[in-house]
């Protein structure tokens, strides 16, 4: 399954937009970030260098943990990882 596929079959469980959201940082350990608000979910990655595709395992592994429930979730390199479960479960999930 494709990147487009899995946003829209986790937009369809969450009941509502899941935004993926390329940023640029000068903090260099961070890779991504999950953010569960109450209209959507914000899934921000680490992209250094436009247009390559690098940072297609960090987005693979964000929505992975957005999968698992894992709604406020921020990765680091060197494996460490801030992760808040999910206050609000949706009864559709």
């Amino acid at each position: 399954m494709g990147l487009d596929e899995r946003v829209a079959a986790l937009e369809r469980r969450l009941g509502k937009r899941v935004i993926l959201r390329a940023v640029r940082t000068l903090d260099a350990a961070f890779r991504g970030r999950v953010v569960d608000r109450s209209h959507s979910v914000l899934v921000e990655y680490r992209d250094d260098a436009p247009g390559y595709f690098w940072q297609y395992e960090i987005v693979e592994e964000l929505l992975d943990r957005l999968e698992r429930g894992e709604g406020n979730v921020t990765l680091f390199e060197g494996g460490v990882t801030s992760a808040e479960a999910a206050s609000r479960r949706n009864p559709k999930a």
